[in-house]
């Protein structure tokens, strides 16, 4: 699960000091990815939580409690970007092989992710 944003952004530098955390990855349009791929756009992304196959419920229900905590503090900073020049979102992407493959947010998560005007 992560907090994404793309798009034409601000510096590195402006979006760590407008949102408080340094994102786990940053690319800027243009730059070489591999051999034949470009990044289309710039793109700034901040890793909330990693599942595993063999977590726990408990576990897995503690990382997105800990991911929407980290949410409410970055949302007031999130709420007021620029969305003409970026989009915003929680990715979450998860292959489940029990239960049907379903997933479940929590509220707060889900509260977390409004209060940011997050795409989920």
């Amino acid at each position: 699960m992560s907090l994404r944003l793309g798009g034409n952004l601000p510096s590195l530098e402006e979006l760590t000091q407008t949102l408080g955390v340094t994102p786990t990855k940053f690319q800027r349009r243009g730059d070489r990815i591999s051999k034949k791929r470009v990044q289309p756009v710039d793109v700034w992304i901040l890793e909330l939580a990693k599942f595993d196959s063999d977590d726990t419920k408990e576990e897995r229900d503690t990382q997105m409690l800990q991911a929407a905590t980290k949410l409410e503090k970055m949302s007031s900073s999130l709420a007021v970007l620029d969305r003409t020049n970026c989009t915003t979102d929680l990715y979450i992407s998860t292959i489940r092989e029990e239960d049907q493959g379903g997933l479940s947010l929590p509220p707060k998560l889900v509260a977390a992710a409004a209060s940011g005007n997050l795409s989920i």
